[in-house]
């Protein structure tokens, strides 16, 4: 029993060295303990952190030589003897750990025992606790798993009718997409055959315009030829028309002369039988008696 003590007791302490050796050599890290000296400007911060480093060296060297030197009292000047010594500013040695340390040490050991034994307790109920949470997060994880294995295969089967769609759509889009090849090739070629048809329609027209405008300069050239006879003739007819009307004036005076010709010989010729019938009525001239007497003998003899 006291030597499971004794050794509990050595493991504590070594536990306690290993752990303030710990945290001197993360002060040894800091760049400035070199400059940081103590009030008599003996020692620097580095050298005395250096010193109990090494002392706590010692220490755990001794601990794991002599597991049981805490059970004598002679085992303190070991440890002393293990501790490594700094001159002060008077010249003599300094013991940094002495008995009444090491038995603040020891108190402080044994409270850190029972300390322990209160973590060990908490950290077994603790331990319960995480195997319950374990088991449950355990049997979470085994729904999420069953849950993710249904969901990937819901999303399989989602993806799979997804792709059926797709490639359904792209049979469409396929055969949308050849249509449109098959009907822009056909548009083409209807442009092409329209287009050559418009050309020869177009062809066509121009060479039925040049023979319908030669057609139609003949044409004209007649009709102008025609328009100009015609104007010819027209000057003619008005030429003669104003011969004609001269003519006709001429022709009216002649008639007008010839009727007063004829008037004045029907006038003369009414007068001589008038002055006649007043000669034989009178017996004036040859009409006399001694004139018709030889009239009618003459007249008798020449019808013997």
């Amino acid at each position: 029993m006291g030597e499971s003590r004794h050794e509990e007791s050595a493991l504590i302490c070594r536990k306690i060295v290993e752990e303030c050796l710990r945290k001197f050599e993360i002060l040894e890290c800091c760049s400035k303990n070199a400059k940081l000296y103590d009030s008599t400007g003996t020692y620097s911060m580095a050298n005395l952190l250096h010193q109990k480093s090494m002392g706590l060296r010692s220490v755990l060297v001794e601990l794991a030589a002599n597991p049981k030197h805490l059970a004598s009292v002679t085992s303190l000047s070991t440890l002393g003897s293990c501790m490594s010594c700094v001159e002060s500013a008077s010249g003599e040695e300094r013991i940094y750990y002495d008995r009444f340390e090491y038995l603040d040490r020891c108190k402080k050991i044994q409270s850190l025992a029972k300390r322990l034994e209160l973590l060990q307790y908490q950290c077994h109920e603790y331990n319960h606790k995480l195997h319950e949470e374990s088991q449950i997060e355990m049997a979470k994880q085994r729904f999420v798993m069953l849950w993710e294995s249904a969901r990937k295969e819901q999303l399989r089967e989602s993806i799979s009718l997804r792709v059926q769609d797709l490639q359904k759509e792209q049979t469409i889009v396929d055969r949308s997409r050849a249509n449109a090849f098959q009907a822009a090739l056909t548009i083409d070629q209807y442009y092409d055959w329209k287009l050559a048809n418009t050309e020869q329609t177009i062809e066509d027209w121009m060479t039925r315009f040049d023979r319908e405008k030669e057609e139609q300069d003949a044409r004209f050239q007649k009709a102008r030829a025609t328009e100009k006879y015609w104007n010819e003739l027209l000057q003619l007819y008005e030429q003669q028309a104003q011969e004609i009307l001269d003519l006709e004036k001429v022709l009216q005076r002649w008639e007008a002369e010839a009727e007063f010709k004829e008037y004045c010989h029907r006038m003369a010729t009414r007068l001589q039988a008038w002055w006649r019938g007043v000669m034989v009525r009178k017996g004036y001239g040859r009409f006399g008696t001694s004139g018709r007497n030889k009239g009618k003998k003459s007249k008798n003899k020449e019808k013997k």
